[in-house]
């Protein structure tokens, strides 16, 4: 009995490991004002006492970005009942193309529950600068084109219900390893 109580005791004091990259110490999350697909304002203050999953992408992306939606998709499944206390949170790096109406054909298609997020070219440098994202319009060879890439960084940043950066993820973390980590900042 007293092996088991020690061996408890033991266990609540380690630190828990988190299978994404782990912000030592947490950081306050960057501000992230816009507008979400459906129109109304969005702030990640707003989301206080949820846990945040943040991914910087564009709708016409051809690979990475409805592929980590998917997994987020995917995360948000696992959850069950907990994720009504998550939220994902997919930010445009590509204003030009992808207006608030654009989101809302997006977005929704992965889930209604998701938010999509339109910040205005003149705010997407900082807010770009604020989360460490690498973002840059390729060059599609005729200036009228809106026939386009864009090369950006593929983070997934999760953030705690007291609104600071705890971790981040490859785009291609499976969600069986960012769940553990969800739960975690839930508790």
């Amino acid at each position: 009995m007293l092996l088991a109580t020690l061996l408890l005791i033991a266990g609540c004091g380690r630190n828990y490991t988190f299978n994404g990259t782990k912000y030592d110490p947490p950081v306050e999350a960057p501000p992230l004002v816009g507008t979400n697909w459906d129109g109304t304002p969005f702030d990640l203050n707003a989301l206080r006492g949820k846990v945040a999953l943040i991914f910087f992408g564009y709708t016409s992306c051809p690979d990475i970005c409805p592929l980590t939606l998917a997994q987020m998709k995917q995360v948000y499944n696992q959850l069950g009942d907990a994720r009504e206390d998550v939220a994902v949170v997919f930010v445009t790096v590509d204003p030009e193309r992808d207006s608030v109406e654009r989101l809302a054909q997006y977005i929704p298609a992965f889930d209604p529950a998701f938010y999509g997020v339109y910040i205005p070219p003149e705010q997407q440098e900082d807010v770009k600068k604020g989360y460490g994202v690498f973002a840059e319009k390729r060059d599609p060879g005729d200036s009228s084109s809106v026939d386009y890439l864009v090369d950006h960084s593929g983070w997934i940043y999760g953030v705690d219900t007291k609104g600071n950066l705890r971790t981040a993820y490859g785009h291609d973390t499976p969600a069986e390893e960012i769940v553990p980590d969800v739960e975690y900042l839930l508790r």
